[in-house]
């Protein structure tokens, strides 16, 4: 005999709403306690909701479309991994897809999930301009986005405070008074992200006698680096790679090219996934939290599909500056 929302709220001593609300997501007004207890007596009684009967009834498909710029970063991996820890107690499923730093596969991605009526949208924008998400605008399908700012803010977007931690660390930086700051860097035209943590330099060493390089790269390439250092030969340069897969490049290269860490060449950079530490000597670096950010868009997501409202703005994580000894 298949169990019901009755006999798992009977079991629980509450009312069969607030279990439709615990399945849905819905916890507002809902303690701790009481979201612990009928998690346990859905465990015990092994019960599992139909999905079908739930879509006729609430007019929830139970999908949640994610939208991701490049799936092989660790950053995506994290993101999901943060959304998932949501979804998992509304009885959601989520379904990821791969913009490949695409915008035609990105627009692709975003009409695939329109057609399968998702309930709602994750996305980390390819474009910086919110015109180009009209489709989801004229659809209503409620969106949050991450990691970076269309221009206008047209949806609640959940970044890390790229700006200030940046800062922090070029203030470190600073303090060691190198003359020449190379910025590695992936195309910045369209990535506020990017841009955020360039300007941050810039503000940092503004009337200094440091100069400031911006030297952009394609994907994982140090060629523009390796450039600029033998135009320089005589130079001892602090790098910037303004991404994880970026820093992890750049210290390939400098092992392969037998330069050391910091008496050659100094070296920090933006997100070091816990990795940096271990290296010797241990690398500075500002380490985000993209699984904090993807459980923060989740819940903003959850609050808009279930009629709340939510405004349109700008929240970021705190993220780390952890200084070490590669500078």
């Amino acid at each position: 005999m298949k169990l019901t929302i009755k006999d798992v709220a009977e079991k629980a001593g509450v009312s069969k709403a607030t279990i439709s609300r615990y399945l849905n997501g819905r916890f507002e007004h809902m303690s701790d306690a009481t979201k612990a207890h009928i998690a346990a007596v859905i465990a015990e009684l092994n019960y599992t909701p139909s999905r079908q009967a739930s879509s006729l009834k609430t007019h929830r498909s139970h999908l949640i479309g994610v939208v991701v710029a490049d799936i092989s970063n660790i950053y995506s991996t994290l993101l999901i991994s943060g959304i998932n820890k949501v979804t998992q107690q509304s009885m959601d499923q989520i379904l990821i897809n791969d913009a490949a730093n695409d915008l035609k596969r990105e627009e692709k991605a975003l009409e695939m999930l329109l057609s399968m009526n998702v309930d709602g949208i994750i996305m980390q924008p390819l474009s910086a301009v919110a015109h180009h998400y009209d489709l989801i605008r004229d659809s209503q399908t409620p969106m949050v986005l991450v990691d970076r700012l269309t221009r206008p803010l047209a949806w609640p977007t959940v970044t890390a405070d790229d700006y200030r931690s940046t800062t922090k660390l070029a203030q470190a930086i600073h303090k060691s008074h190198y003359r020449d700051i190379l910025i590695l860097i992936n195309p910045i035209a369209q990535i506020s992200t990017r841009q955020s943590r360039y300007q941050a330099f810039l503000d940092t060493f503004k009337n200094t006698a440091t100069t400031v390089t911006l030297l952009e790269t394609e994907n994982d390439s140090v060629a523009p680096l390796a450039t600029w250092l033998e135009a320089h030969p005589q130079t001892h340069p602090l790098v910037f790679a303004a991404n994880g897969r970026l820093l992890m490049a750049t210290l390939r290269w400098l092992h392969a090219k037998g330069l050391r860490i910091p008496q050659d060449i100094a070296i920090s950079g933006y997100d070091d996934w816990d990795w940096a530490e271990l290296v010797t000597p241990g690398i500075s670096a500002v380490s985000q939290h993209p699984d904090v950010i993807g459980t923060t868009a989740a819940q903003l997501l959850a609050q808009q599909i279930a009629g709340e409202p939510v405004a349109v703005q700008r929240l970021e994580i705190p993220a780390e500056v952890r200084i070490r000894s590669s500078f």
